[in-house]
């Protein structure tokens, strides 16, 4: 069994030797390195040219239009071949023992129908994390995780290929940006995951990622945003409390690109929310 290790990137070529050295010290040899390069402009393509010529692994790179991370995604499950992958992003990098960690914990989900990946938390290293973790194996959907077990935190998947072909991303003609909660809420209507305590990947929060420009990604890509809380107002798993704040986020990013007011209320699911957001609509029409 082969492993692919999958890394989207834009402009990242001062930061992609770092992962590059933390994939030539793997315990374990047996994974290729598939790189999607989103149309950067800096000498990343020059770079992964060298690093092949050092790598002891095979690298596939992939060069494509700026469209997004997940429109890079989409287009490595079309070029990934072994019947595992996981995705490290371009400012991270692996434990030496990574590789060897995920083929160990790959028995546990290998012959189960219903899970979909193995998830593993990652490691921040430049931020104090609160609140409960994961301290033994937990089987659970990302909405069982988050509501019923209490925890929160980012992790590196390990998804079995052939189903995660099943969930590639809604494409919006203009956006390069989408919650990655519009796959896993779908996911999470057939699929678990297993959360393992054991972290593989190491990170740092950094100024320019994705994660620091928040809210402005998502005004700058409203369909998809729209879309995200849609899906996660309407998900009967989360808490109506949990819901309602969704619908709010929903009803403003969709208002950027549809100023119907019947139209955002039927998309809307169930009375209860319907009213609410009515309620709350008016509120903010009379508080003007």
């Amino acid at each position: 069994m082969k492993l692919t290790v999958f890394t989207p990137t834009y402009n990242r070529a001062y930061m992609l030797p770092k992962l590059f050295e933390s994939l030539q010290r793997q315990t374990a040899k047996d994974f290729d390195w598939l790189i999607v390069d989103d149309g950067s402009s800096d000498e990343t393509e020059k770079l992964v040219k060298n690093l092949t010529t050092k790598a002891s692994f095979k690298i596939q790179y992939i060069y494509q239009e700026n469209q997004g991370k997940h429109i890079a995604i989409n287009t490595a499950l079309k070029n990934i071949h072994t019947q595992y992958f996981t995705t490290v992003d371009s400012d991270d990098y692996l434990e030496d023992n990574a590789v060897k960690t995920i083929f160990e914990k790959i028995p546990l989900i290998d012959h189960s129908k219903d899970i979909i990946a193995i998830a593993s938390p990652i490691k921040i290293l430049n931020q104090v994390t609160d609140g409960r973790k994961v301290t033994s194996n937990i089987v659970a959907s990302t909405c069982d995780i988050i509501y019923q077990h209490k925890i929160q935190c980012e992790a590196t998947l390990i998804f079995k290929t052939e189903l995660a072909r099943k969930f590639e991303y809604p494409i919006f003609s203009g956006e390069k940006f989408m919650l990655e909660s519009v796959v896993f809420n779908r996911m999470d209507e057939t699929y678990k995951f297993l959360y393992i305590p054991e972290s593989i990947v190491n990170a740092e929060y950094i100024p320019d990622g994705l994660t620091a420009q928040g809210k402005k990604k998502l005004i700058d890509n409203p369909k998809s945003a729209a879309l995200a809380y849609k899906e996660k107002m309407n998900n009967l798993k989360i808490p109506l409390e949990n819901r309602k704040i969704f619908a709010k986020n929903y009803w403003d990013y969709e208002t950027l690109t549809n100023k119907s007011f019947a139209s955002k209320i039927s998309k809307i699911k169930g009375m209860t929310l319907k009213f609410y957001m009515i309620t709350y609509f008016l509120r903010r029409l009379f508080s003007k």
